[in-house]
């Protein structure tokens, strides 16, 4: 009986994880911005203390701190329970100039974004041009990380991040 118990509880923590950490029926795996590319990121726009900042499948938050040590107010959108609540502790030293949302990224608010962030997978960056065609402002500025944003304008790339504009 012991052995089985073993492999249920096993069974369990794999399952637990593949959808957690590897996005298994609540999106995208999870893959850390690097350091690099953060840096990469922020060499591509200037953020600052008028600036509104949205990570679009924020994670653990990393970039969200980056953005708000510059002084921006920042917003993340992230399915996954366990990173919402890593990254709530990561901002909590902002205070309310730091929020993340445990919310779909197709439903997130950009239209007051002056900065918006997403490192997504190759199949859902079509349906985010979309909606940052229709919702987002025109002077926007969009860092995609490795996959590119279909119809938005690339205007430069430094590493894996690439910078847009609206068309």
């Amino acid at each position: 009986m012991s052995n089985l118990l073993s492999t249920i509880l096993v069974v369990l923590a794999l399952f637990l994880f593949a959808r957690y950490f590897g996005g298994m029926g609540i999106g995208a795996p999870w893959l850390p911005v690097r350091k690099q590319d953060i840096k990469a990121a922020f060499d591509l726009v200037d953020v600052g203390a008028n600036d509104l900042v949205i990570d679009l499948g924020s994670g653990d938050g990393r970039l969200l701190v980056a953005a708000a040590e510059k002084g921006a107010a920042v917003a993340g959108y992230e399915l996954n329970p366990i990173l919402c609540f890593i990254s709530w502790l990561r901002l909590k030293r902002f205070g309310d100039r730091a929020v993340v949302h445990r919310r779909n990224l197709l439903k997130a608010d950009v239209s007051r974004a002056s900065v918006i962030f997403i490192f997504g997978m190759e199949w859902i960056m079509p349906l985010v041009s979309e909606k940052l065609k229709r919702e987002a402002r025109r002077e926007v500025k969009i860092v995609s990380f490795a996959f590119e944003l279909p119809g938005l304008i690339e205007t430069k790339k430094v590493g894996i991040a690439r910078l847009y504009e609206l068309p």
